[in-house]
């Protein structure tokens, strides 16, 4: 595994969004085993946990040849599900193993063109609710700081 590299959001302080601070309510292992077992994408999709803090997320994903699409970019399908996987993460970072929280809506813009190198994830939380929760994801081709992607979620949160 790569060793951590502060990204944009390396300063995010849960307090500043409404979460009660503290350790992240599920670890990197058991969501890593949870997408591993109960997700669709599964085994295919072989990331790492590099950072998990209550309601922030850095995933890597290592480089696939299998990503690529024509003119030597990650496809926007992998960036999209990364995207996913990661605000998954920051999700149940503040709420806990709910594995019945559901994507409700993600909307991502493809800013630049991803390298074919690993793809990094960093998400956060924004806005902790009752019902739903809010949060975003900046992606980025490994070894450069310019996101490659933005995306901003909403999960729907199961009845407690």
């Amino acid at each position: 595994q790569p060793a951590h590299r502060p990204l944009m959001h390396d300063d995010y302080r849960p307090e500043d969004f409404g979460i009660e601070p503290g350790p992240p309510l599920v670890s990197g292992e058991a969501f890593y085993e949870l997408v591993q077992d109960n997700v669709g994408v599964g085994s295919r999709f072989d990331f790492s946990v590099q950072q998990m803090r209550r309601g922030y997320v850095q995933l890597h994903l290592p480089f696939n040849a299998r990503f690529l699409r024509p003119g030597d970019a990650i496809s926007g399908p992998v960036q999209f599900t990364l995207a996913d996987t990661a605000l998954y993460a920051a999700v149940l970072s503040v709420i806990g193993m709910q594995p019945l929280a559901v994507t409700s809506h993600l909307d991502i813009h493809f800013l630049r063109r991803a390298r074919p190198v690993a793809l990094m994830a960093e998400s956060r939380i924004l806005k902790p609710g009752r019902r739903l929760m809010v949060g975003d994801v900046f992606l980025y081709s490994e070894g450069d700081r310019r996101p490659v992607g933005h995306a901003t979620s909403t999960y729907a949160l199961p009845p407690k």
